[in-house]
This record gives structure tokens, C-alpha cells and sequence, in this order.
């Protein structure tokens, strides 16, 4: 009885890909690092990720500590009996950091009323070249949102500088225009 009832669990949170379009809207942007006018959200042809793109997200020291940040609320449009979590985040940017200045990458991201997932990545001066990190949870900690509600995700980012580089920034962007945050989906049908 007990593995008749496992396998009829597992078989109601199976992990697929939905079969039809799903579209995401942008819902609220704010923040210092951005304005609904400098960031763009989009989701993949094959449903797999979304990605968010901030064309004026950048931090600079000017000689003293200085950290921006941005919130932004979207809403996935996932079709009926499915639901999502995010399963891994790929961050990007690019940091001029002189020696002693210190850069600091932190996101969170959380379905409303379920908890926050944290990352942080901190980049030591001297550094004049592009950053990428992934952010994976671990092993079946992913959050997946309720199967009947589309709950909003919000997902917050921050980029702060320490040291007293007159020169140092940082920015949520590419230098080759790529996408800064890119957000891959775990779908399953339930």
C-alpha cells in the first residue's frame, strides 16, 4: 500500500516542460539599479527559463561605499496543472575593481508566502573583466510555486561596492549586450 501511494505522488509531481506557450509578465520594477523602462523580461521558445535584462544597472564608488539594488515582481503564465520553481540562475555582468575594492552580487528570489531563496557572490579588486555566476540550490530544495495559484514571484538583486576606489564599478549587464540574469525552470505537472 505504502509504495502503491509513493508511486501515485510521484506521478502527480512528474517533471515535464508544459506543452503549450507560457508567457510572463512584469509586473513591478524598482529600485536604485532599475526602472520598468531599463529592464526587460522574456521567457525561452521551448518554456525552460526566462531571462531579465537591465540596461542601466551599474554601481560606482566614487571613493566611498555604494551598493543599488533591484525588486522586480513578475507573474508566470503557466498553463493549468502545472507549476515551477527555479532550479538554477546564471547572473551576469561586468566589474572594474581596483586593488583593495571589493564587489558584491547578492539576489533573492521567493513565491509570495513561501520562503527565499539567498545567493551572494563577492568579487576582490584589482578585476577589469566580465563576471558570471550560477547560483544552484541544493538537491531537492528547489520551491516550486502551488499548483492552482499563480502566486507572483519576486526577485530582488543588489550589487554593492566596499573599499575607497575612486574608479571601481560594477554593473548587472554584459559589455556584449548579453542577458544579465537568466532563470532556468523546473516544471511539474500536477
Amino acid at each position: 500500500m505504502r509504495s502503491l501511494l509513493a508511486v501515485a505522488l510521484y506521478a502527480l509531481t512528474t517533471a515535464v516542460t508544459p506543452p503549450q506557450p507560457v508567457t510572463i509578465d512584469l509586473l513591478t520594477a524598482s529600485g536604485t539599479g532599475c526602472l520598468a523602462s531599463t529592464t526587460a523580461i522574456a521567457i525561452s521558445p521551448d518554456n525552460v527559463a526566462f531571462t531579465v535584462t537591465y540596461s542601466d544597472f551599474a554601481v560606482q564608488g566614487n571613493g566611498k561605499s555604494a551598493h543599488k539594488d533591484c525588486t522586480l515582481t513578475v507573474r508566470v503564465n503557466q498553463p493549468p496543472g502545472y507549476t515551477y520553481g527555479i532550479d538554477e540562475t546564471d547572473f551576469r555582468g561586468f566589474a572594474h575593481l581596483d586593488d583593495g575594492a571589493r564587489g558584491v552580487e547578492t539576489a533573492t528570489y521567493r513565491f509570495t508566502g513561501m520562503p527565499t531563496r539567498h545567493s551572494t557572490q563577492t568579487f576582490a579588486g584589482p578585476k577589469d573583466d566580465d563576471w558570471q555566476v550560477t547560483d544552484r540550490p541544493d538537491a531537492g530544495s528547489v520551491v516550486h510555486g502551488p499548483c492552482n495559484d499563480r502566486k507572483p514571484l519576486t526577485i530582488t538583486a543588489d550589487l554593492k561596492l566596499d573599499g575607497k576606489s575612486a574608479s571601481s564599478f560594477m554593473t548587472m549587464d554584459s559589455t556584449d549586450g548579453a542577458v544579465s540574469a537568466r532563470f532556468h525552470l523546473s516544471w511539474l505537472k500536477c
